[in-house]
C-alpha cells in the first residue's frame, strides 16, 4: 500500500455516488515507458458494486486492500449478441489479502458487491489475442434476469453500462 501512495489516492478519489471510482497507478512509470498491464485502484463505497460483467480477450487479478466484498465468479460457457451462457463458480465475502482473478474462459465473469467501504487494486492484462481486432471487450449482465437453460448453466442478458449502473451500481 506503500508502494502505491494508497492513503493519497484513497483521499484524492474519494468515493461515486453511484458505481465506481478508480485511479490508474503509475510505478513512476514515465512517457517513454510502456507497460503491459494496467494497474487500477477501484474505490467501492457500501452496497455499491463493480457490476456485474464478463471479458474478451483480457485477464485480471484483483486484491482487496481494505473492506469487504461479496464476489460472485461464473465461468463464461459462450456468448452472443444478446446474451452470456455462465455457470457460478464462487460465492463468497472476500476482505484484505484475498485474491481472485479472472481467465479468458474460467471465471470470466464477475461481480463485486461492496459490504463496507471497500478497496481493491487490479492488474489488467488485454490484447491477449493480436488477431481479434479489438484490444478487449466487457459485457455488462444483467443477472436479475439470468434464465436457467440446463443444470447449472444460466443465461444472462446483456445490458448497456447506464442500464447496469442504474441497477446495480
Amino acid at each position: 500500500m506503500r508502494g502505491i501512495d494508497f492513503d493519497r489516492l484513497a483521499n484524492e478519489i474519494g468515493f461515486a455516488g453511484l458505481g465506481v471510482t478508480t485511479a490508474r497507478i503509475d510505478f513512476g512509470a514515465n512517457e517513454s515507458t510502456t507497460l503491459d498491464f494496467l494497474p487500477k485502484l477501484f474505490a467501492v463505497d457500501t452496497g455499491r458494486s463493480i457490476i456485474p460483467h464478463g471479458h474478451s480477450n483480457m485477464v485480471s487479478a484483483h486484491l482487496p486492500l481494505s473492506g469487504a466484498f461479496r464476489l460472485r465468479q461464473y465461468d463464461q460457457l459462450s456468448r452472443d449478441e444478446r446474451s452470456l451462457t455462465i455457470r457460478p463458480t464462487l460465492d463468497q465475502t472476500i476482505r484484505a489479502g484475498d485474491m481472485s482473478s479472472i481467465g479468458e474462459d474460467d471465471d470470466n465473469v464477475h461481480w463485486f458487491i461492496a459490504e463496507e467501504p471497500s478497496y481493491t487494486f487490479d492488474v489488467i492484462v488485454t490484447g491477449l489475442d493480436d488477431t481479434a481486432g479489438y484490444p478487449f471487450d466487457i459485457f455488462n449482465l444483467d443477472m436479475e434476469k439470468a434464465e436457467r437453460i440446463e443444470g447449472d448453466a444460466f443465461r444472462v442478458p446483456r445490458m448497456t453500462v447506464s442500464e447496469a449502473l442504474t441497477k446495480y451500481g
